[in-house]
């Protein structure tokens, strides 16, 4: 009877996954890769907040991604690489941003750097 009990709580609690209002995120298993799919389900645009934690692939797979996702489309976020007889982990973090809290990068956001030439004999004689 307690068996029972444990499998009925295992399946309601694995039924219960967060999901982002409106988005469906897939995993879809390659030969040697793994990708995140993002699907649209609403008849409106929506913009998406991704964020992948993981042990075990290539360091890009940790960047977070911001993509602006089209009505009733699928797009792909992140395609993870596994290291070579690594032991691999992934879990992640979907947030689907309201307009009035919208994240936007614009183009004309730069760092700016100065390069200086110095002259190497005109340090030590000061």
């Amino acid at each position: 009877m307690l068996k029972y009990f444990f499998f009925v709580g295992f399946l309601i609690t694995a039924g219960t996954t967060q999901e982002p209002e409106g988005i469906n995120i897939s995993v879809k298993q390659g030969h040697k890769k793994i990708t995140y799919v993002a699907e649209n389900i609403t008849d409106k645009p929506l913009d998406l907040f991704f964020k992948v934690d993981s042990k075990g692939f290539r360091r890009r797979a940790d960047r977070p991604v911001i993509i602006k996702i089209p009505a009733r489309s699928k797009r792909n976020l992140v395609t993870l690489i596994p290291l070579k007889d690594a032991d691999t982990t992934h879990t992640y973090i979907a947030i689907v941003t309201k307009e009035k809290n919208n994240i936007e990068i614009r183009k004309t956001d730069t760092l700016v750097r100065e390069i200086r030439r110095v002259d190497p004999d005109s340090i030590g004689k000061r």
